[in-house]
């Protein structure tokens, strides 16, 4: 019997196309997302879209709203006082969740889920699974896999701190191939992997070379370290027919994780338009086969 799997990169603000896709898919198919897929696995702004489905059990546009400006403009609230710390407050950020999430805990998933975060201690990949640490609050754990370097503060939970999941795996597909095995060790699996676009724009290297930390900072390295395609490569090779990816070059969209304005918003949700045109068809095909 075949196992389907949901995983969903990170990508901050880019989410919102992955969100729009995942909009589209959930009004074609006969079944609610989170009745269509075995398992979820999310990291950063992945794992927040994953929390929505398995969690609070969002559906069309509901995902999508997530991603209001609202939100956003809420979650990306310039910390007043920064001098060397994060860009955003991490408590603007956990009340938004709190908002979300309330209550509810990982073990209240529709559907087993693992979402990503990088924990600072082990120095190494953190999966919270909602079968083995069902009582951690979800607005926790999504503020962990959130705590993005540079942009938010590392998040503690139970006395341990954790980074966004994108410090060790932005697309965690392989984690979610490894995870899916251990449970149905002797079933197919089918992962729908969806992206939150990539930025292929050419970078100086004869410029590069004079930079120091601050000119890798404004060039971004925090997003070229976190968009390794290496995990695509990898999967595609090794998984074949039972793997489909959902992703493509960003353009005319800011690649930067927290691009709060108008026109980028709508750039992105219309990255997502584009999305379903091109795999629309044959994401319904995928998890209905």
């Amino acid at each position: 019997m075949t196992k389907y799997v949901l995983s969903i990169d990170g990508g901050g603000v880019r989410g919102l196309a992955s969100a729009n896709f995942l909009s589209k898919l959930d009004k074609k198919i006969p079944k609610k997302l989170s009745e269509s897929f075995d398992l979820l696995v999310g990291t950063s702004t992945g794992g927040i879209i994953s929390l929505a489905i398995s969690i609070l059990d969002l559906e069309g546009e509901d995902l999508v709203k997530i991603y209001s400006k609202e939100n956003l403009k809420k979650i990306f609230s310039p910390f007043r006082y920064r001098i060397l710390g994060s860009k955003y407050a991490g408590k603007i950020k956990r009340k938004t969740f709190d908002e979300y999430f309330g209550a509810e805990d990982l073990g209240s998933s529709k559907v087993p889920l693992i979402i990503t975060a990088f924990d600072l201690e082990k120095r190494r990949v953190k999966m919270f699974k909602s079968w083995k640490e069902g009582y951690l609050p979800a607005r926790r754990v999504a503020a962990a896999t959130s705590a993005a370097p540079t942009y938010f503060p590392a998040e503690s939970i139970e006395g341990k701190w954790y980074l966004d999941g994108a410090v060790s795996t932005n697309n965690p597909v392989l984690i979610a191939y490894s995870e899916a095995k251990k449970l149905w060790p002797n079933e197919d699996i089918k992962i729908l992997s969806i992206g939150t676009g990539y930025n292929s724009k050419r970078l100086d290297g004869r410029r590069a070379r004079k930079w120091g930390s601050l000119a890798w900072l404004n060039a971004g390295i925090i997003q070229i370290l976190m968009e390794s395609n290496i995990e695509h490569v990898i999967a595609q090779s090794l998984f074949e027919e039972n793997y489909l990816r959902v992703d493509s070059e960003l353009s005319g969209i800011e690649s930067s994780f927290d691009n709060t304005s108008k026109r980028n918003l709508d750039s992105i949700k219309a990255l997502g338009d584009r999305w379903w045109d091109l795999y629309g068809k044959k994401a319904e095909e995928f998890i209905s086969s």
